[in-house]
């Protein structure tokens, strides 16, 4: 039996017009004031096999710092050059996307430098920790006490995240070469949630590339899912009262370019959040004649981000960006 009941209906539903929906997300999300250009520090500049990388840091609006790593082409600086935020998964780092060598992890078998690999590939990459991440949190427990006191000013945890994916996009936007018309958004798991949400709230992002991203409906996830997996983060308070995952992806990222990867048995969506995604939004896309700019990808197997899944990724952003 799921924790509430399968025919439950949210209170107070409102009907939302599709051209209304990006407004009510950020009003949901607490997204409001999105400086155009955001301040940032930069370290020491290092030169590995002609990937050069620096420390980048800037501040949130809860006045936290957020940690990155910047990668690019050594030697002199191209211009019209795509610019790519790569997010980890919540145990992981931008300092292990940006590792010397893309590959598993021993212990772990999080894939380690695949933002590196993006910038050996001709992309200028940031690479950053984003809140929720366990290097960013004194523990599970203050996470989760931040949670409800941050709802009750009308901040979810979930707009604190997207906002620094697009604080990093401006970021990036900011350094020399990079065409601001061009950005990406990618990122595993937590990653993945913010890259989708992010690209969701900002017309500005060319395209996306959620991994094990938590998408598909926030209501099969409920009623399907494994409640015991996610944090709090990803239930962003009265979501369900106007809208699900697939009326975000249709209404405000169509006809933009848009590949998740969702894996089987991918133990945050269930099937079902899956299938709800591809029969609403594939109409859209075909509907406005770029059937193209969308795929879902659902390879056999559970809640990773293999070389494969890099491949397509990538493949993707070179297709599209």
């Amino acid at each position: 039996m799921p924790i509430v009941p399968y025919n439950i209906t949210p209170a107070f539903p409102e009907a939302i017009a599709p051209e209304d929906i990006r407004d009510k997300l950020l009003e949901l999300l607490g997204l409001y004031d999105l400086p155009l250009e955001v301040p940032y520090a930069v370290g020491p500049i290092t030169d590995m096999e002609g990937i050069e990388s620096a420390a980048v840091t800037f501040v949130n609006s809860l006045g936290e710092d957020v940690p990155g790593v910047l990668m690019y082409a050594a030697g002199p600086k191209q211009t019209s050059v795509p610019g790519i935020v790569c997010m980890p998964g919540t145990s992981g780092t931008a300092e292990e996307i940006a590792a010397g060598h893309m590959g598993a992890h021993q212990e772990t078998g999080r894939l380690l430098g695949w933002g590196r690999e993006l910038a050996r590939r001709g992309y200028t990459t940031l690479a950053i920790t984003i809140k929720g991440c366990v290097a960013r949190r004194e523990s599970a427990e203050r996470w989760e006490q931040e949670a409800k006191f941050l709802v009750a000013y009308g901040r979810p945890q979930m707009g604190i995240i997207a906002e620094e994916a697009l604080r990093a996009a401006r970021v990036l936007a900011a350094v020399e070469g990079v065409d601001d018309e061009r950005l990406g958004l990618t990122g595993m798991s937590l990653g993945g949630l913010a890259s989708w949400y992010a690209m969701a709230c900002a017309p500005w992002i060319k395209v996306g590339v959620p991994i094990c991203g938590g998408i598909g409906s926030m209501a099969s996830n409920i009623l399907h899912g494994l409640p015991d997996r996610s944090s709090s983060a990803i239930y962003v308070p009265h979501m369900l009262r106007y809208f699900d995952h697939p009326d975000i992806v249709a209404a405000c990222i169509a006809p933009r370019p848009f590949m998740t990867i969702i894996p089987t048995e991918d133990e945050d969506m269930p099937q079902q959040g899956a299938e709800a995604l591809i029969r609403q939004v594939e109409p859209v896309y075909r509907g406005r004649r770029c059937a193209d700019r969308f795929v879902v990808r659902q390879p056999p197997g559970n809640h990773r981000f293999t070389p494969e899944f890099f491949t397509w990724m990538a493949e993707w952003f070179d297709q599209n960006l």
